[in-house]
């Protein structure tokens, strides 16, 4: 019976390392686009950040958090 249960914590690990993980973004902010609406936007408006440089950084970050490039960041 041990054996059993010791074969059901592994497939659980296993499970779970498979499932995609949260971004930072995820995890900080709930979602990418609330971290654009309470950071970037105002940073923007109050000129502490640049717009040109910011849509190209955005459009990156967006891309990164589309293709699940944040999953690698995990494995380290």
């Amino acid at each position: 019976m041990a054996g059993i249960r010791a074969l059901q914590r592994r497939i659980k690990r296993i499970e779970e390392a498979e499932k995609p993980r949260p971004s930072p973004f995820t995890l900080l902010f709930g979602s990418f686009d609330a971290w654009v609406e309470r950071e970037v936007l105002p940073g923007i408006e109050s000129g502490a950040l640049a717009a040109d440089d910011m849509i190209a950084v955005v459009a990156a970050l967006r891309a990164w958090e589309r293709d699940g490039t944040w999953s690698g960041a995990y494995a380290r």
